[in-house]
């Protein structure tokens, strides 16, 4: 495999990961913030069951978490990549 593509591979993987899995953490946070019945044990439904907007803005954090994950990973990757200017 080429280094580029196992780079590329790495950092989907290891950035959607972390990202999902803090993209979650804010999810379920806002969740008992709102105040939606059961809070952490809400499932998606409940949470729009109670609120239509509260339901959408945490499947936009639970989607939002692994996308910025895989971009941090990248620009992460580029950055070490780069050769400081001396």
């Amino acid at each position: 495999m080429e280094p580029r593509t196992r780079d590329w591979l790495a950092d989907t993987l290891i950035g959607g990961a972390v990202g999902g899995v803090v993209g979650a953490i804010v999810a379920v946070n806002f969740v008992i913030f709102f105040g939606i019945d059961r809070g952490y044990e809400a499932s998606i439904s409940d949470v729009f069951r109670q609120s239509v907007i509260a339901g959408i803005v945490t499947v936009a954090v639970l989607l939002a978490g692994p996308v910025l994950g895989v971009v941090g990973a990248r620009r992460l990757r580029r950055k070490r990549a780069r050769p400081d200017p001396e």
